[in-house]
């Protein structure tokens, strides 16, 4: 039986309108992740501001420092110096030259860090991720995070699949810690604590030879 052309184009037209409604349709995996992980118990209603991937809203933000800032008292420098020579002359003994430099290094960038007080930046978090200023990372490309002490703020961390960063942490207000917690739960897992291993040296050293007093 012949094919009419008309009836083919029509055919070709028709197929063209419902691959495109389809696709319209299609949601991303890490969106369908969002919107299951919302779902309640008492009922499958799901958070309206999750719900429409399409649009993007702003569940919280919040201005905060680029950077956690604690500045440092006479008696600490005092100190961190007498630790530096005290390693320096231990490894000048055993040719450690370049490890003499390095510690060196470190000890002037964090005494820039802990004199320079960091710029006010906007976070937020909304339905498609986390906003770090101008810089956003999407909730799929996060996998867990959790709040800790740095110095003298509280941040939250999130860790990345990333291969840089592989971390990003975000100042907030200790009041909003819940508010946000409660926002964020919903989408990615929380952890009591930081799961790095520089974190753990961190805190048992400082929780074993504090250089300055806690109050």
């Amino acid at each position: 039986m012949p094919i009419n052309r008309q009836t083919l184009s029509l055919t070709k037209k028709e197929n063209n309108v419902l691959q495109s409604r389809l696709y319209q349709n299609q949601t991303p995996i890490y969106a369908k992740i969002i919107l299951m992980t919302n779902v309640k118990k008492d009922g499958n209603r799901i958070d309206e501001k999750l719900q429409d991937v399409n649009e993007e809203k702003i569940l919280f933000e919040w201005d905060a420092p680029e950077r956690s800032f604690q500045r440092k008292d006479r008696d600490f420098w005092i100190t961190a110096i007498a630790i530096l020579i005290l390693v320096s002359i231990i490894l000048f003994f055993v040719n450690e030259f370049p490890l003499i430099l390095a510690l060196i290094a470190v000890m002037f960038l964090y005494y820039a860090l802990s004199t320079v007080p960091p710029g006010t930046i906007k976070n937020k978090l909304t339905n498609r991720g986390i906003y770090f200023g101008d810089l956003r990372y999407e909730w799929g490309l996060l996998t867990r995070f959790w709040f800790k002490k740095s110095l003298s703020s509280q941040i939250i961390c999130f860790e990345t699949q990333l291969r840089f960063p592989r971390q990003v942490t975000l100042v907030i207000d200790e009041k909003d810690e819940e508010k946000i917690k409660e926002i964020v739960v919903k989408i990615i897992p929380m952890l009591d604590e930081s799961p790095t291993l520089v974190d753990k040296i961190t805190k048992w050293f400082t929780d074993r030879l504090p250089l300055e007093d806690k109050v």
